[in-house]
């Protein structure tokens, strides 16, 4: 099962990348956490794996996968991570690739990385469970990175953009023919009620609240501890496979 995680910039989909990887691992999954985020440079140190090489420097960089893309695509059959292994880190029942990231002025825009993403996603073979953080916003909805996914799991923190997003989100989840299902993050008391007004909450996973050791985990880039309020959301994705 390939589990696509969305949300605006600062929503906290890394964080609930790393968590989910966590708990799955936790009871017994073989779990692939894909960064398919071209910014974000935390994730591996939140899930305390190392950072291997870039996916993408298989096909020589950024300029040299534009070419490899128009002379005959990327990948011609199925695709075992196993045949990836040089650029897969893991940590007992978790394993860690990066697509690619953004590293110098001028490098251009991520296009490359979102196609290398949906591509490898389309040809993936894994027997547990994949997860993916894109990157942030909505432009890999417009890259169709989705296609190669079997649901979405769409971050939603307390500001307005987050929760304006929610019905453009829910069109490109359809129009992809996906399933979208929502997670509230860095919920308080106070702002709970205003959030669950906003979604289907027949679609909620799970209310996250806000939380001091994942505060200071996140600011330090330190390994993520699992949390209670997660598993529920384990739970589901592992009844989804069955």
């Amino acid at each position: 099962m390939k589990i696509l995680i969305c949300g605006k910039g600062g929503s906290g989909k890394s964080t609930i990348s790393a968590l989910i990887a966590k708990s799955l691992a936790g009871k017994g999954y073989d779990v692939l956490v894909i960064d398919g985020d071209e910014s974000n440079l935390s994730l591996y140190r939140l899930l305390g794996v190392d950072q291997p090489k870039e996916f993408i420097e298989r096909f020589g960089g950024r300029k040299k996968l534009k070419s490899a893309m128009k002379k005959s695509g990327l990948f011609e059959r199925p695709l075992k991570i196993e045949e990836v292994g040089d650029y897969v880190s893991e940590k007992g029942r978790i394993k860690f690739l990066t697509i690619g990231k953004i590293r110098e002025f001028g490098d251009g825009c991520a296009c490359p990385i979102g196609t290398l993403l949906r591509e490898f996603l389309k040809c993936l073979k894994f027997d547990g469970f994949v997860i993916v953080d894109t990157d942030a916003g909505i432009e890999h909805f417009g890259r169709a990175v989705a296609e190669g996914c079997d649901l979405i799991i769409y971050v939603i923190d307390p500001t307005f953009e987050s929760i304006a997003l929610i019905g453009r989100v829910e069109d490109m989840a359809k129009k992809a023919g996906k399933d979208v299902y929502f997670i509230l993050n860095k919920v308080d008391d106070d702002i709970k009620g205003v959030m669950l007004d906003r979604i289907d909450t027949d679609r909620l996973l799970a209310v996250i609240p806000m939380k001091r050791e994942i505060f200071e985990s996140c600011l330090k880039g330190e390994e993520l501890n699992p949390i209670p309020e997660i598993e529920d959301v384990a739970e589901f994705l592992i009844g989804s496979k069955r």
